[in-house]
């Protein structure tokens, strides 16, 4: 699977991927020197550059203006979508001190899936990824917390296998029914029938700290 790994200048903890020659990796203003730690090399490195504090002068740049509609992240999955990608990590979205950034990266999934993409984003010890009308299974071995947010609307959801089961229940975007759900050492289910639903996995449990590995073992569409 072809995969756009776009690194930003928020909290990076967990940004040990391992792109391959069909993968593409995009820095997106100040995650240059994320990625320049790990020697991980940038594909196409984009922003204003006002994170980074200075503009590099590498061949692959694209320099935009401060003053712009859309931030850096937006803007490196855009050129991810342009150059046909679909699957999308990002990284340095979540936390920070800025955290109107973690919530323009929230709106930013649900913008990816009406492109037709698939985003997740990942922070410390924690991934989040949107469902659209489709289903995810986590294995036994998965284990932490697991928080629902309907998004845009309502949400008509499944929960098997988790601590908190539900069968076919409304979720709205306007009371938090979803938080602090459990995984519990057995095979679990989400199934969004209907809307758009954020999956916030906190692997609070996990030992190693750099997995980054998206955690389900099967999506797929539930679209009728």
């Amino acid at each position: 699977m072809n995969t756009c790994y776009i690194v930003g200048a928020g909290e990076n903890s967990s940004t040990a991927f391992c792109p391959d020659e069909t993968d593409l990796v995009i820095a997106a203003d100040g995650g240059l020197e994320i990625l320049k730690k790990r020697k991980i090399p940038a594909d196409l490195i984009l922003g204003d550059f006002d994170s980074l504090g200075y503009i590099p002068k590498e061949p692959n740049l694209i320099l935009h203006p401060t003053r712009k509609d859309e931030t850096d992240l937006m803007l490196a999955c855009r050129e991810g979508l342009a150059k046909g990608y679909k699957t999308f990590c990002l990284y340095g979205g979540l936390g920070g001190d800025r955290i109107s950034h973690t919530v323009a990266n929230l709106q930013l999934l649900v913008w990816l899936a009406d492109q037709g993409g698939r985003g997740t984003l990942y922070g410390k010890g924690c991934e989040i990824f949107l469902l659209r009308e489709e289903s995810v299974t986590f294995t036994a071995e998965n284990h932490g917390f697991l928080s629902l947010f309907a998004i845009g609307g309502e949400a008509v959801v499944t929960l098997r296998g988790l601590s908190y089961e539900l069968e076919r229940a409304t979720l709205t975007d306007h009371y938090p029914l979803g938080v602090s759900n459990r995984l519990c050492g057995k095979e679990a289910e989400i199934i969004v029938h209907k809307g758009d639903l954020l999956v916030v996995h906190e692997k609070n449990l996990l030992t190693n700290p750099d997995f980054c590995a998206i955690t389900c073992v099967e999506q797929k569409n539930t679209r009728r």
